[in-house]
């Protein structure tokens, strides 16, 4: 009776059935907009932390090459944002993550999109079951180095852009012609080609390089990685040249001509000049198999690896699967994790270093990890100790990251009592 009465002081002439319509809409709307669950005020206080180190964590390791964590700790913290959007998408407009240094930055014509991570092999199996059970699989090792972008035009080489954010890079161009790995003329003369790579120091480079520095009274460097990163960023060309750098093509982002399957793709690249990734393709019954065969090999290559890579053959189905605003959905990265040690948090000290800056350190019971005894570990600041929402009496999951660094990776929020105490402000 009501609906009636609204139809004919409203809407006179109109169809009764379409207005009715409209209502009901307009109802549903409503129902929508007053039972949606919007995020409590600590989750939006949690994502804001998470947000942040994120940032740092990318500013420090795509353009400092000076990581502030493990890529353990920083995969967990990832999943963690991840999930708080997927569950309260309205965060997601409130600020993005991702790194780009300011220094001569160029746009890329593509997003350069990071992969996917599984660690178990039932994730990997699930996402051979999204791409299709009939596809080929190509698998590859993941080198561990800086991801470089070249852009050809009619066989030279234009430009090398860092990845960046993944929207924009840093143009290293002049550096990468220092750097003596890529070619500049390519065998083949391709009106356009893009493509995407890892620039690496060999073991042997990076012993060779620590050698020099050791004899010349300087610091040995630590990681090959983050010394193959900040050798771009030196503006001694003559030093970028010794260094010996070396390269490795994955991706055909686009060009003329593009092959039908990524295998033919990196041939082609090999016929360009372009020295490639190893990769085979095997079907879905065999990936597991072949995932083991490679990751059993990690020894044996000249270059660190973190991971192997799982990418569909056939670029029309990948093209198809799509990506989301972070990786490609027909590409994943099968990585190993660290078994965690499970302990208590006892307290959070803070330390003051000679800048002034303040940095907590998390005390915990004692545990023995790779034959030490671990009972603490420096957390980078307190955007990461707050995204980790510790607090005082909880459970936590420990790892050693690189064998030798104690990180906390992980809150073991399901065993809290309710005793627990919040860490005090600074």
């Amino acid at each position: 009776m009501i609906m009636h009465m609204l139809v004919l002081r409203y809407f006179p002439g109109k169809p009764r059935t379409e207005i009715i319509s409209c209502f009901q809409l307009l109802i549903m709307l409503f129902c929508l907009a007053r039972f949606s669950v919007a995020a409590p005020e600590e989750i939006k206080v949690q994502a804001g932390y998470l947000r942040a180190i994120l940032a740092q964590a990318d500013e420090a390791y795509f353009n400092r090459a000076d990581p502030i964590m493990g890529n353990e700790a920083y995969d967990e913290l990832r999943r963690r944002y991840e999930q708080l959007i997927a569950d309260y998408p309205e965060l997601a407009g409130e600020g993005g993550v991702g790194a780009v240094d300011p220094r001569n930055t160029v746009l890329h014509q593509k997003p350069v999109l990071s992969l996917k991570k599984a660690y178990t092999d039932e994730e990997v199996a699930a996402f051979i079951d999204t791409c299709g059970t009939r596809q080929y699989f190509c698998i590859e090792p993941k080198i561990d180095g800086l991801t470089i972008v070249l852009h050809y035009q009619n066989g030279v080489l234009v430009r090398a852009l860092t990845r960046g954010d993944g929207e924009k890079g840093q143009d290293v161009t002049r550096a990468a012609l220092a750097a003596g790995c890529i070619p500049t003329v390519l065998a083949e003369q391709p009106r356009e080609l893009r493509v995407r790579g890892e620039l690496f120091l060999t073991r042997a480079a990076f012993e060779k390089l620590n050698n020099r520095r050791a004899a010349q009274g300087q610091p040995r460097l630590k990681s090959a990685r983050n010394s193959a990163a900040g050798t771009l960023r030196l503006a001694d060309y003559a030093e970028i040249s010794r260094r010996g750098l070396s390269l490795r093509i994955f991706e055909w982002i686009e060009g003329d001509g593009r092959p039908e399957t990524h295998q033919k793709a990196l041939e082609r690249l090999r016929a360009f000049g372009l020295p490639t990734i190893e990769s085979v393709a095997v079907p879905a019954d065999q990936v597991p198999g072949e995932i083991t065969r490679l990751n059993g090999r990690r020894s044996q290559w000249p270059y660190e690896t973190d991971g192997i890579v799982i990418k569909v053959n056939d670029l029309d189905r990948y093209e198809e699967l799509g990506a989301t605003t972070h990786h490609p959905r027909g590409a994943l990265a099968r990585k190993y994790k660290h078994p965690p040690k499970l302990t208590k948090l006892l307290r959070i000290e803070w330390s003051q270093g000679e800048t002034g800056k303040w940095t907590p350190i998390a005390h915990f019971e004692p545990v023995e990890m790779n034959g030490a005894t671990v009972r603490s570990a420096t957390l980078h600041n307190e955007n990461h100790l707050r995204a980790l929402d510790l607090r005082i009496g909880d459970w936590i999951q420990v790892i050693r990251a690189g064998g030798s660094v104690p990180e906390i990776i992980g809150v073991c929020t399901d065993r809290r009592t309710g005793k627990e105490k919040p860490v005090p402000e600074n």
